[in-house]
């Protein structure tokens, strides 16, 4: 792999010299996108002043996502959020952590839980949470399980959707580039008459030819795809203290190209349709010293894969065939949120809550001529009710807060009778657990402040880690992976603490955060020999420092324009589980150095950003060897560029460049991701 870093820091250092002597004005609505920032709701489930929040939180601004070259979650999470660690692969399917655990891509229980608007998501798979009617991202890093439950270990990703009023405005872009990539997106919103608003986006994404990797690696066949995405929200104030909103959205994934590894060469071809779609209706209102919400969602994921090749036991390798359905998976969340917040006081908030949600999963594998067979998985259902309060308690004039909460959690998992599927026995487990939670954040000055949080999370097993079975050919060896049903849940408890200086007036923003986690009972894939289970490690640690600055030298200077260097980062000082006969090993795909760094830049003509993304050395097992034995992975920096001009006030032509240095890099082994790409979008506002 070549070294660039060298030439990332010149082109970096050149721009802000170029941009420090060029003159301008700044763009009169960059203020109000700046304000969009200070209320966070993540931390509390209540709209809450993000000065008063003892959680590390770092908040993805409509800027950030606007001038990032990503098109889904995971890649502005990787490329804007500190701590987060990435599984993408080519194809539509992606995953995260935060805070040293493992990322998942897949299933319904993870190390770190996504929302949208403060409910679950209903995504396994975060490919298919597009950002087009997103107006922020709210990361909260550390333990949130005793305000939302199960998976809030790692930390939590909260997506808050636009919600316009007024005037009606909007936009329509086209934009077109490498692998012909043709995309178009519309979108509006405001006040249809007094009492409704809404908002309403459409987007289609086409990638019609293959990718090409970096350095000269070549084109990487079954790469292309054709995505359309929707969305509405309607809404109304009953009254001036009520109100009503109803929203959905739709993901549509058609022909997805899926290359296998590198290791298969060209034979592993694959094709998949994805849907997605989900929504909810919320009621919200005060009345008195209460702020009450109740919010009923529900959505559905399927995803139906097709093979283009099968396994021929007379030359003991996989040989390319007809295309054929082999496999259909169906997971369907619903469930409702029931709040009331009440002012103590005038100062003081005391939170209490409700709680249910249930998820089935269906799943439903084929042979080539088309008859059945069984799943992998056992189908199966997991019902979760809960109660919980939280706290947030202001003195000496908000100087010093504390945030205190807790949870309780009451789960039912079970694992269905089968179509076809014999090699296990339906049951259910249930189980409870408490999760509480103690905040702190001392402001010492209105610039300068100290914070700190304790608390429990966990995560419950799933039906596939408790009953599961599964074999796969690896060079002729038979590799199975079987479940344990004698599996506990995992806990864990965190303790952080950090230093924020903030001047808004001066747009600099400085946060760094210690913490340190200590898992008990965590959840473990071990392959003895030819055989793969799961089973509760003795424990688990990670520890580590997070770094966030922002520093704007248009305001510091006064010249009228945005001039903005950010960084941030973390540092895992150890990432690590002890496995019962094995002693320590790392957590794979887990890099004990993150770090994104670049330069903002707008002043009311010309805007653009320079980003770039280091991820350290992961190790992972080499799942193409018989025994899967680990392996270590290089390094890797990726530099994107946007440059835009605004012109004749309401056209925007913007080019976007995707990998500007052509690295060849992966976040998975033997599944490497596009090298340059270049982008040229036009927008139209309205």
């Amino acid at each position: 792999m070549r070294n660039t870093t060298g030439l990332h820091s010149t082109v970096i250092y050149l721009s802000l010299i170029w941009i420090l002597i060029y003159p301008s004005t700044v763009k009169g609505q960059q203020p109000q996108l700046h304000e969009l920032g200070e209320v966070v709701v993540t931390a509390t489930r209540t709209p809450v002043a993000a000065s008063d929040v003892p959680s590390a939180i770092q908040v993805i601004s409509t800027v950030d996502i606007e001038d990032t070259v990503a098109q889904d979650l995971t890649q502005i999470l990787k490329k804007d959020a500190s701590s987060i660690d990435v599984i993408e692969y080519p194809g539509a399917l992606s995953g995260i952590s935060i805070r040293g655990f493992r990322p998942e891509f897949s299933g319904i229980t993870k190390h770190s839980l996504v929302l949208i608007d403060g409910r679950p998501a209903g995504a396994t798979n975060l490919s298919t949470l597009l950002l087009d009617n997103v107006e922020r991202i709210e990361v909260l890093k550390g333990p949130a399980s005793s305000l939302f439950g199960a998976e809030a270990v790692g930390g939590v990703v909260n997506i808050i959707t636009r919600r316009s009023s007024g005037e009606i405005s909007g936009d329509l872009s086209v934009e077109g580039g490498s692998f012909d990539t043709i995309n178009g997106m519309a979108r509006a919103g405001g006040n249809i008459v007094d009492w409704l608003d809404f908002d309403l986006t459409f987007k289609t994404r086409n990638q019609n030819d293959n990718i090409d990797l970096g350095n000269d690696h070549g084109e990487r066949p079954g790469t292309t795809f054709n995505i359309n995405y929707e969305s509405l929200r309607l809404g109304s104030d009953l009254n001036k203290d009520w109100r009503l909103d109803v929203k959905g959205d739709w993901y549509k994934g058609n022909d997805i190209e899926t290359p296998g590894a590198l290791f298969y060469g060209d034979i592993q071809q694959s094709e998949k349709d994805l849907e997605r779609y989900g929504g909810d209706v919320r009621l919200c209102g005060k009345w008195g010293k209460n702020q009450s919400k109740f919010v009923f969602f529900a959505s559905k994921e399927t995803s139906d894969y097709f093979k283009k090749y099968e396994y021929n036991y007379s030359i003991r390798g996989y040989i390319p065939t007809d295309k054929y359905h082999s496999y259909y998976k169906e997971t369907k969340w619903w469930g409702t949120q029931l709040q009331n917040l009440y002012r103590l006081w005038g100062r003081h908030d005391i939170t209490l809550g409700f709680d249910y949600q249930s998820i089935d999963e269906e799943s439903k594998s084929y042979n080539k001529d088309g008859s059945r067979k069984a799943p992998w998985t056992p189908d199966s259902n997991r019902e979760n009710w809960a109660f919980f309060s939280d706290t947030l308690w202001r003195f000496i004039d908000s100087r010093f807060i504390i945030s205190a909460g807790i949870r309780y959690d009451y789960f039912d998992v079970e694992t269905k009778r089968t179509p076809y599927k014999t090699d296990f026995h339906p049951g259910n487990e249930t189980f409870d657990t408490v999760s509480p939670r103690l905040g702190l954040r001392l402001k010492f000055t209105p610039l300068f402040s100290l914070h700190s949080t304790f608390g429990k999370a966990f995560v419950p097993p799933t039906a596939y880690e408790m009953a599961g079975y599964s074999e796969r050919l690896v060079s002729g060896t038979t590799m199975i992976t079987m479940g344990n049903p004698d599996l506990s849940p995992e806990t864990s408890w965190t303790w952080d603490a950090g230093i924020t200086f903030k001047d808004s007036s001066k747009g600099l923003n400085i946060d760094l955060t210690y913490f340190t986690t200590s898992v008990n009972h965590k959840i473990t894939r071990v392959t003895v020999g030819n055989i793969t289970t799961y089973e509760n490690t003795s424990e688990a640690e990670m520890a580590g420092l997070e770094m966030e600055a922002k520093c704007d030298f248009g305001r510091i200077f006064n010249l009228h324009k945005k001039i903005e260097v950010f960084f941030n980062g973390t540092r895992l000082f150890h990432s690590r589980e002890k496995i019962e006969g094995s002693g320590w090993t790392d957590i794979h795909n887990v890099s004990h150095w993150k770090l994104n760094y670049g330069l903002n830049y707008d002043d009311g003509v010309f805007h653009g950003r320079i980003l770039a993304r280091y991820m350290g050395k992961r190790k992972d097992n080499d799942w193409y060897t018989p025994g899967y034995p680990v392996i270590t992975y290089d390094s890797f920096t990726v530099v994107d560029l946007t440059f835009g001009a605004t012109f004749m006030e309401h056209h925007n032509l913007t080019l976007k460049v995707n990998n500007l240095f052509d690295e060849y890099y992966y976040e998975k082994p033997e599944f490497p991701l596009a090298g340059r790409a270049l982008y040229l979008e036009y927008r139209y506002e309205f």
